[in-house]
């Protein structure tokens, strides 16, 4: 297996979309373009076998002390894995790689655990939520709206009735080509939403240059909520194959009762399936309470996504971070998924060693 950097944005995608079901955004070649655009290094890797595509690994690299530095994968690697290209030989090709490139370790957040006792691999604090809502867009309008909790229901034929306007920045017009129209999205109104929202629910917000970035992309769709001419609710959506992901979402609380983020989210599934998607990815929820391997944990690329759990009680850590925006989402229905999380495959057990232990007493400090 050898190691080929892909420098053509139709092949990388194409790939994706062919040989993943997820098809996560992190993966694709605009998300690349949204970090290259904030100054970050990006390779596209792809693992080749006698002028197959076995796998692809977009990879992000990250400065450390003295000069050392790492590679991540968001989302990743995607890899066809079977008897003929086992995870292993995958691995061990990415791995010498970016040994050549002086990484100490490479960060993954596999679709599933990696068996192989050859590399050392650590378990570390997730980076992207590694639980997941799904929900099926191939389904009817009426079929959602059923499958929703009663209340949830309710809450959007309230808001429904109130008077708010959802407008699509910029105007909404199912493109036949490429995948979105994200250029010219309002910030200022996301930005303001987003700080509320942050200093409410005291969680920290990425820089504004990085929104700035995001909502940039052609891959992206925000949907505004007003009520006259103040913005109430705001939601930003991504769309990257057969995925249309739910990704950030803020809200004015003085404006509550009006459930603007109930009508969001469900102006968002009808536009998800406008666009031909099949699958809506609620993007975040807090893990299962419990660690045993059941069917509402595997991970999205291992089972149906069409098919809804037999378990609805749904019972997840309370204490997690994403505990307050769980229930909200799962009103909505679908499918819960967990992915086994983020892994550092250590390159260099030394360095790797001598890193942890500065990063611990950074938290100490």
């Amino acid at each position: 297996m050898q190691i080929h950097i892909i420098t053509d944005s139709q092949q990388w995608d194409n790939w994706l979309k062919t040989n993943s079901q997820h098809n996560s955004f992190a993966q694709s070649w605009a998300w690349g373009d949204v970090l290259l655009a904030e100054g970050k290094q990006v390779e596209r890797l792809a693992v080749v076998e006698e002028e197959q595509v076995v796998a692809q690994a977009q990879v992000v690299y990250g400065l450390l002390p003295f000069g050392w530095q790492y590679a991540a994968c968001p989302k990743g690697p995607s890899g066809i894995y079977n008897f003929q290209f086992p995870i292993s030989k995958i691995y061990e090709c990415i791995f010498n790689y970016l040994k050549s490139k002086n990484c100490i370790f490479f960060r993954v957040e596999p679709a599933s655990i990696i068996h192989n006792s050859s590399f050392i691999i650590q378990k570390t604090i997730d980076i992207n939520p590694s639980a997941t809502l799904v929900l099926d867009l191939k389904k009817s309008e009426e079929e959602i709206l059923a499958g929703m909790h009663q209340k949830t229901r309710y809450n959007i034929h309230l808001a429904e009735k109130k008077d708010l306007k959802i407008k699509n920045t910029p105007p909404f017009i199912p493109p036949l080509k490429g995948e979105g129209r994200g250029v010219g999205l309002n910030l200022e109104v996301f930005w303001d939403l987003m700080n509320k929202t942050g200093s409410r629910d005291k969680f920290s917000l990425h820089s504004k240059k990085h929104y700035e970035k995001v909502l940039e992309s052609p891959i992206v769709f925000q949907l505004t909520a007003y009520e006259k001419e103040s913005s109430v609710a705001v939601a930003i959506f991504i769309k990257f194959g057969s995925m249309f992901t739910y990704l950030y979402g803020a809200s004015d609380y003085e404006h509550r009762h009006l459930m603007a983020p109930y009508l969001l989210q469900w102006e968002g599934i009808k536009m998800g399936k406008s666009l031909g998607c099949e699958f809506y990815d609620f993007f975040g929820i807090a893990p299962r309470r419990h660690s045993e391997q059941s069917e509402e944990s595997l991970s999205f690329d291992q089972r149906d996504p069409s098919v809804k759990p037999q378990d609805d009680n749904y019972e997840y850590d309370l204490e997690h971070q994403y505990a307050g925006v769980t229930r909200f989402k799962l009103g909505f229905g679908g499918t819960p998924f967990q992915a086994p999380g983020t892994f550092d495959v250590v390159i260099d057990k030394n360095k790797y060693r001598l890193y942890n232990f500065l990063r611990k007493i950074r938290r100490l400090l």
